[in-house]
């Protein structure tokens, strides 16, 4: 009998999520700085341009390629529950000076601006904690986003 249903309705579809797609890294990447972008309700043209400037210097990513990133991103960040289906194989297979490098660019996003709001500032250390970065490092690239490098 449940043969006959799996036959008349066809397999279930695969379960994907951002751990399985093609390129994973950069679509966690680009999702939490878009989920960056909207904590303060609003998505700045400066953010917008920011998230495009920085996925496109970080992954070498350019126009159609681009877009199709962030468009995805987007649908998952849509969908998402926590942001821990980003943070956890970022967490696992990057080494600790690629997740700094994630935080230096939720930093540039939330100060695109001018500005870095509350929500914006709660979500980065929320995002910090689940990589395992460390207050003092979260801390001292807040600064060197703001100062300047």
């Amino acid at each position: 009998m449940i043969s006959s249903l799996r036959n008349l309705f066809g397999r279930e579809p695969p379960v994907t999520g951002v751990l399985e797609t093609k390129e994973p890294l950069e679509l966690a990447t680009a999702a939490l700085l878009l989920e960056l972008a909207r904590s303060d309700f609003s998505e700045s043209p400066e953010e917008v341009e920011a998230i495009r400037h920085l996925l496109e210097r970080r992954f070498g990513l350019r126009d159609e390629a681009l877009d199709s990133l962030i468009e995805d991103a987007q649908r998952r960040a849509d969908t998402a529950v926590s942001l821990h289906e980003f943070t956890h194989r970022l967490n696992r297979e990057l080494p600790e000076e690629d997740k700094l490098a994630i935080i230096e660019m939720l930093w540039r996003v939330s100060h695109a601006d001018g500005r870095i709001d509350k929500h914006e500032e709660h979500l980065i250390r929320r995002v910090a904690g689940l990589l395992h970065v460390s207050d003092r490092d979260r801390v001292r690239l807040k600064l060197k986003v703001i100062v300047g490098d």
